[in-house]
């Protein structure tokens, strides 16, 4: 059970795939799975989103934008816009102010 867990959905999809090869047709039946579909695909879209998010916060805190106004865009608290993303916009400011490296 918890390898089911632990698989990735691309996994979790070849396991599906190899069992459908596998079962008798006859012991099928037909179900709507329009819904589910929607719920990988906007998952999928997810991780997207939220690299956009990210990098469009450290767009506007390098613009001098307070945690206020991007909560307010956000929906959400200045406490709560910064405790979701100081952490990664402090990566991010480092890894991009970082000075290069003196080769010698």
């Amino acid at each position: 059970m918890v390898d089911d867990v632990t698989k990735t959905r691309s996994d979790r999809a070849r396991s599906l795939d190899d069992w459908a090869e596998q079962v008798n047709s006859g012991d099928l039946k037909v179900v709507d799975t329009r819904a589910l579909r929607t719920i990988a695909e906007l998952a999928d879209r997810r991780d997207e989103v939220d690299d956009a998010i990210t990098a469009a916060v450290l767009a506007a805190r390098q613009a001098d934008r307070s945690w206020s106004e991007i909560g307010t865009m956000l929906g959400v608290s200045k406490q709560a816009a910064q405790q979701k993303y100081s952490a990664a916009v402090t990566v991010m400011t480092h890894r991009t102010t970082r000075p290069a490296r003196r080769r010698g």
